[in-house]
């Protein structure tokens, strides 16, 4: 039990250290350069134990001033003029008396052979006054950069939140959208929204606007038109890697490969989104080692579409057969045997997919 309770802390003990590991280096680099000078300067070094007493003391200063000086003076905005120097000037007292304290205990309670003498003038009083400003300013400085990284991390997970809600709104059924939304009150909303949002938030005003671009286009492209240029299912399927990209940090690893004279030709509408959009639902797309990837192509006479990435190592397999055999359905309609669509997973963990139209029918060119 005892063995137990000892392992624990000192496992504990262990954490602490790692934790602090940037503290602790620092300190070390500084009283070390700040030893060797002072040293130097005066010709001699003193007993190890001398630096252990005054540095310990001038380090739980430094804390001191930053997490209960500052913390305690600045907690409420009320009363802060007075506070703040009240609260100073009794820690230069406290910290003047200790260091009377401590000279007193070196000098007649270690092995201290120096000059120096306890004697109360005034150069005296000033060293430890100008010591414990000294340290007091960097403590200050070290408080004011530990609050503004706080407000950072709380700024950057506020806006990570808002891109993911955004996301999640992007995933709505199209259907539904249109069912329950009018689209011209939509997009005039959106727009709305991400014109107040370009100066005070850029990055979620760029994704709004991704979306807004993407539900327009799934309005429209149902509007009495059996085909669409693939110049504008390549635009939206930009705006999808868009909005993940934000979503993940510009971490997704997707190569998106076609010729710009691609663009011209006609295709039914909502099947290479729905494609790019599984592999985002289904797909690994963060591993730099095996990047996705998405291929427009032409060869003798055929449009082929090819897309291949890792399927993820949790499997969720809910809704992709039901897409596959979607995109499938429509195919047969409207070409028939002009349009040949299989998708597969092989052994070495991959998901492809390959579509290919012959383009001398149906007025595709």
């Amino acid at each position: 039990m005892n063995i137990s309770h000892s392992n624990n802390k000192l496992h504990q003990i262990l954490n602490w250290l790692l934790e602090k590991k940037l503290h602790i280096i620092i300190w070390i680099i500084f009283i070390f350069y700040e030893a060797i000078v002072i040293g130097i300067f005066i010709g001699k070094f003193l007993p190890i134990s001398n630096y252990l007493i005054f540095y310990s003391f001038n380090v739980a200063t430094f804390y001191f001033h930053a997490h209960v000086i500052l913390a305690s003076a600045l907690k409420r905005p009320t009363g802060r003029w007075w506070k703040l120097p009240l609260f100073i000037l009794l820690e230069l007292a406290l910290y003047l008396g200790i260091t009377i304290i401590l000279d007193y205990i070196v000098i007649h309670y270690t092995s201290y052979k120096g000059p120096f003498k306890m004697e109360f003038t005034a150069s005296f009083f000033a060293g430890p006054i100008y010591r414990a400003t000294y340290f007091i300013c960097f403590s200050t400085c070290y408080y004011f950069l530990l609050n503004f990284l706080k407000e950072r991390k709380k700024f950057e997970d506020l806006e990570k939140q808002r891109l993911n809600n955004i996301i999640q709104i992007a995933r709505s059924e199209n259907a539904f959208l249109k069912a329950q939304i009018q689209p011209h009150l939509l997009f005039n909303t959106l727009d709305f929204i991400y014109q107040n949002a370009r100066d005070t938030s850029p990055v979620a005003a760029e994704a709004i606007h991704s979306l807004s671009e993407m539900m327009r286009y799934s309005v429209d492209s149902n509007k009495d038109r059996d085909y669409i240029l693939l110049d504008e299912e390549i635009n939206q399927v930009e705006n999808l890697i868009n909005l993940h990209q934000l979503r993940q940090d510009h971490r997704i690893q997707l190569r998106f490969w076609y010729d710009n004279e691609i663009r011209a030709i006609k295709i039914i509408p909502m099947v290479l989104i729905t494609l790019v959009e599984n592999m985002f639902k289904h797909g690994e797309l963060l591993n730099e080692s095996d990047p996705a990837e998405i291929s427009l192509k032409t060869e003798q006479e055929l449009l082929i579409i090819e897309t291949s990435n890792l399927i993820k190592s949790v499997k969720n397999n809910s809704g992709l057969n039901a897409g596959m055999e979607n995109i499938k359905k429509r195919l047969d309609y409207t070409y028939g045997n002009n349009a040949e669509f299989t998708y597969s997973g092989t052994e070495n963990g991959y998901f492809k997919v390959m579509l290919t139209i012959k383009l001398t029918n149906n007025g595709l060119f």
